[in-house]
């Protein structure tokens, strides 16, 4: 990885004649995507909303085409430079198939060629004509999707989750392509269509409006993607885990449990320990749901959505210990019909598993990819592990 080194030596290169350093804090402060909508609509019957996995849903068989696609980011960031790794992986735990951002080959060494994965950005006033190489940038992230330079002052958490948006857009992108992705199911880690609202404690920052503009940029290119995706016969399918994010069930109350503003998780969560009381501990499924939302462009999309409830155990408890996994399933369009389920159960149901394993090993492949990278780097630049900053995902 050569590459890496002629990066870190520019760096050094710079740092070491002493510019004058630049500490930005409003743009490491906390900031997270929370997905609300005025326009939630429950498409199931009244009273009929919620029910229980059969037989039909968890024993469907022939579903050996599913992939999945997901991605990691690490930092590493000195008193005098932050760079993100960002890494993906789309792939099929049936067939083998898999497409990588960078590939393993790049990694080894054995090929010069590799998709963006590196994001740099100087933490010291630096020079006029500090610029990277032509070479060097064919792997960096410069800009967002609208243009705006990525700087010192650009918030760290918005710039992680474009870059992991954009890794996944490219390896769909990549697929369709190669023609990887025919007559199967993608299954997507988080929304298909993501949420441009951003949200912090404390306003700080008069970015937002690039922020929003960057979000939507990102939304309009992954909606041609998944549309690209039903022309070959392939069905992309959002597995939505962080619900404390969503504000969807409350919209629309579908339970009519009488609440108002509180977040899917929470609700879902008042909804499993009637379910365990009653019922005992059975998967479970409630919606449909129809999510509808507004690009950028003025177009309309909708999604149908299912909330899915899974029991962590076989038997019900009386401690605090959460009893049901839960997580949304969204397909775009007026899909209402539940064999939409069916991979999505016979990925993780049918496979004793809580999640779709797809796309835990998806997830896994990513990280792993991320982690080498970033050891290499922090061995390049001489620097000790305990000096890495953590930044989660928003």
């Amino acid at each position: 990885m050569a590459i890496l080194e002629d990066l870190v030596e520019k760096i050094r290169s710079y740092a070491s004649a002493q510019w004058k350093p630049l500490n930005d804090e409003d743009s490491r402060r906390f900031a997270e995507a929370v997905e609300k909508s005025s326009d939630v609509e429950l498409l199931a019957e009244p009273g009929k909303a919620l029910k229980y996995f059969d037989n039909s849903l968890v024993k469907e068989s022939l579903y050996f085409n599913i992939y999945a696609v997901d991605s990691s980011s690490r930092v590493v960031e000195t008193p005098y430079v932050f760079i993100s790794v960002t890494t993906g992986s789309l792939l099929s735990r049936f067939t083998g198939k898999a497409l990588d951002c960078p590939p393993i080959s790049f990694i080894t060494g054995a090929a010069m060629e590799a998709c963006r994965f590196l994001t740099v950005i100087p933490n010291f006033q630096a020079p006029i004509g500090f610029e990277f190489d032509d070479r060097l940038k064919s792997f960096l992230y410069v800009e967002n999707p609208v243009g705006i330079r990525y700087d010192h002052e650009y918030n760290k958490y918005v710039l992680l989750e474009e870059a992991r948006l954009l890794t996944e857009s490219y390896l769909v992108s990549k697929s369709l392509e190669d023609g990887l992705l025919e007559d199967s199911i993608l299954l997507v880690d988080g929304p298909l269509i993501y949420p441009s609202t951003i949200e912090v404690s404390t306003p700080y920052s008069a970015r937002f409006d690039v922020y929003k503009s960057s979000l939507e940029a990102i939304n309009e290119y992954r909606h041609a993607l998944w549309r690209g995706l039903r022309n070959r016969n392939t069905l992309a399918i959002g597995i939505v885990k962080r619900l404390y994010r969503s504000y969807y069930l409350s919209m629309c109350d579908p339970l009519g449990l009488g609440v108002s503003d509180i977040n899917d998780e929470a609700y879902l969560s008042v909804l499993s320990r009637s379910v365990a009381a009653g019922e005992g501990l059975r998967p479970y499924f409630l919606g449909p749901l129809r999510i509808r939302t507004t690009l950028s462009s003025s177009s309309r999309v909708d999604r149908t959505a299912w909330y899915v409830g899974i029991p962590r155990r076989l038997y019900s408890s009386n401690t605090s210990l959460t009893l049901y996994t839960h997580y949304r399933v969204e397909v775009l369009g007026d899909l209402v019909e539940e064999a939409v389920l069916k991979p999505v159960a016979y990925d993780s149901l049918n496979m004793g598993s809580l999640l779709p394993v797809s796309i835990i090993i998806a997830d896994r492949r990513a990280r792993r990819i991320s982690s080498i990278l970033t050891e290499y780097l922090v061995f390049s630049m001489g620097l000790d592990k305990s000096g890495f900053h953590q930044y989660l995902i928003i």
